[in-house]
């Protein structure tokens, strides 16, 4: 459990250099703590796997049902089963991907049954490593376009796609814990994730109240715990989402975003009840938090999806100036050249200039 390493402090108006000494000594010690605490990073996938064999496993596994509307909600029904009334999943007959359902871990006593994330490291080695951004996200979303969100951030960033790991829960956490044991404390979990691994990405669906981001609880309450300790917060827009803002005005960007905690849901009850019981109280200041964050990100995208314009009118506007420029050199050299004929011959001659041959071309 994280401790707050900051809230102890020696007395500094003590006259006992001993008791000084000792509290400086277990001061020490706690900053050691701190750091192999959050030197621990949970481990994340890479984006360059879930492009390539992540996405093509599926298509292998599922070829009469996987397409681009499937969602991880649905791809969870096919690996363990439906989930019943409290949440929880059989895995009777769950499949086996990656080798996840037969290979046994350190976490669960002995028994077969890992998360997706150590049976893919098993099998491919640099498909994994410490996560560098935590995923903050939904398991409705489809699948293909979720994970064509990532490769796009990351290629508008020139980020290499094989070393960026992504802490992504569905594949990341045992889901044999989580979903057939009855699953851990979640907002422990997930927070304690938030503060290893620091770096969050929000892939959002769509710029829009209805937006499947801003209706489900988990992805709110982590937006506002990594606001709350001040992580960096950046912004994924999905297909739709991005198609939405090149189509709005800046006003309409402003107004895109509507959240309202208190009504948004999880998938268990009693991580829904959790959180909304921790939240009480301070259900408008996370709206308005969550709101104001999301309104700034998306207007920081909205500015960047418009810069490409812009620069194309001052290219436009710097072409119609050089135009201007060689205008007036030309009916300046043409002026010249005119005075120069006229110089050369005498202003009587000019008559008997030969048909064909004008001075204005000269």
């Amino acid at each position: 459990m994280l401790r707050c390493f900051g809230c102890v402090r020696p007395d500094v108006t003590s006259s006992e250099p001993a008791r000084i000494a000792q509290e400086a000594e277990r001061q020490e010690e706690l900053g050691k703590e701190a750091v192999d605490y959050l030197s621990e990073k949970p481990k994340g996938v890479s984006v360059e796997f879930l492009v390539t064999h992540f996405d093509r496993e599926l298509e292998r596994l599922f070829p009469d049902k996987y397409d681009e509307a499937t969602t991880f909600v649905q791809l969870a029904d096919w690996l363990w089963g439906p989930p019943d009334s409290d949440g929880r999943r059989g895995f009777e007959r769950p499949v086996d991907l990656f080798g996840h359902v037969r290979m046994i871990g350190s976490s669960r006593e002995g028994k077969a049954g890992v998360s997706l994330c150590t049976a893919i490291g098993q099998r491919f080695p640099s498909a994994v490593s410490c996560a560098t951004h935590f995923i903050s996200w939904s398991w409705r979303y489809s699948i293909k376009k979720f994970i064509r969100a990532l490769q796009a951030y990351c290629q508008e960033r020139n980020w290499n796609t094989s070393e960026r790991f992504v802490w992504v829960c569905f594949i990341c956490n045992n889901q044999f814990e989580w979903l057939q044991e009855g699953g851990k404390d979640g907002v422990k979990e997930f927070g304690t994730n938030l503060k290893k691994i620091q770096n969050v990405i929000c892939v959002v669906d769509d710029v829009a109240a209805k937006a499947v981001y801003f209706t489900r609880l988990w992805p709110v309450f982590e937006v506002f715990t990594a606001h709350c300790e001040q992580l960096p917060i950046h912004l994924a827009l999905m297909e739709d989402g991005q198609q939405r803002l090149l189509k709005m005005n800046l006003l309409e960007a402003r107004e895109a975003i509507v959240v309202d905690v208190m009504s948004a849901k999880a998938s268990e009850k009693k991580d829904e009840d959790q959180i909304k019981a921790l939240i009480a109280g301070t259900a408008r200041k996370i709206n308005r938090g969550v709101e104001n964050l999301f309104t700034g990100l998306i207007l920081d995208l909205l500015q960047k999806e418009m810069e490409p314009n812009a620069e194309l009118q001052m290219t436009l506007a710097a072409k119609r100036e050089r135009k201007a420029e060689l205008r007036m050199t030309l009916a300046a050299t043409k002026m010249k050249l005119q005075a120069e004929v006229r110089k050369a011959l005498a202003a009587d001659d000019l008559d008997e200039i030969p048909p064909g041959v004008s001075v204005e071309f000269l």
